[in-house]
């Protein structure tokens, strides 16, 4: 690997790292050609340094970085890691997104956890993949999505899936919507969540399997103790215990319907919610981790 590819991977290395290397130098008064060789010392513990970081990383990650580098390979892998959570078993088998993707963002350093600052791989890239437009009338595709690739482990940290009703699915209620120049519409909410996941998938089997996808050694629900559960959550979701079906979980006042997961392992000891969404029209659910996983 040359120089400059080891410094694209980790950067540059701060100043005074180099300056606490190099402070057991003889303090004598150096000539010209001494500063010359002590400037040449420098850079060679500065790429030392470089290297080491670059070998903690782990050079698998950094070669799953080469492959995921641009939008374009990252609309690949997003198609390929919700393949393999069909076969695991965390999305039905019809949850599929063809054709190329409608947006691809790059997701910047500031929007991740702790864990991404200084890191200067692309972070993640999110692709969408959007549903019908069912204000003018399309009913294809019944599917849309933001997924979440992080580039150094080629997974996806956080889904937003979307899903469109079938026609013969029954409302649950309703809403007038504006729809500009003084009309209104009335719209209507369904509950066609097993569209997405199986019907009979439990928290525990939810979990489990998101554990294993990432890496993590088990998982709890947020309790006790937890800056997230405030009496309003406990008031909610306390109750809710890993036998629980996944389309069980209550709704709060203001229309959420989320669980709180801790992940053995996570370093950043954040959170992962499960967040079941209600739309005019089709329904959502958010999966994942706000910070790179594993």
């Amino acid at each position: 690997m040359s120089r400059k590819s080891v410094f694209q991977a980790v950067g540059l290395i701060d100043e005074k790292y180099v300056a606490e290397a190099l402070r057991y130098a003889p303090a004598h008064t150096r000539s010209a050609s001494e500063r010359i060789v002590h400037m040449k010392a420098k850079r060679i513990i500065a790429l030392a340094l470089a290297a080491t970081l670059l070998l903690s990383l782990g050079i698998a990650a950094y070669a799953t970085y080469l492959e995921i580098g641009t939008p374009e390979a990252a609309e690949k892998v997003a198609l390929e890691q919700v393949a393999v959570w069909r076969e695991l078993g965390l999305l039905n088998s019809a949850v599929e997104f063809e054709g190329k993707a409608d947006q691809i963002v790059e997701i910047e350093e500031e929007q991740g956890g702790s864990t991404w600052y200084g890191r200067l791989f692309r972070h993640s890239y999110d692709v969408r993949w959007y549903m019908a437009r069912q204000w003018m009338g399309e009913a294809e595709p019944k599917y849309g999505c933001n997924l979440n690739i992080d580039t150094l482990s080629g997974k996806i940290q956080t889904a937003t899936l979307f899903a469109l009703p079938d026609a013969e699915d029954q409302s649950v209620g309703e809403t007038t919507l504006e729809m500009g120049e003084g009309k209104e519409e009335v719209w209507y909410y369904y509950d066609n969540f097993d569209d997405i996941i199986p019907a009979d998938m439990t928290v525990d089997r939810f979990c489990t399997l998101l554990a294993a996808y990432w890496g993590f050694s088990g998982y709890r629900l947020a309790g006790k103790g937890d800056p997230v559960y405030t009496e309003d959550y406990a008031s909610y979701y306390g109750a809710v215990d890993t036998s629980t079906r996944l389309l069980d979980i209550p709704w709060d006042l203001g229309g959420t319907c989320f669980l709180a997961v801790y992940f053995d392992g996570d370093s950043d000891e954040a959170p992962m919610y499960l967040n079941l969404m209600q739309f005019p029209g089709y329904v959502g659910i958010t999966i994942g981790v706000r910070h790179p996983v594993g």
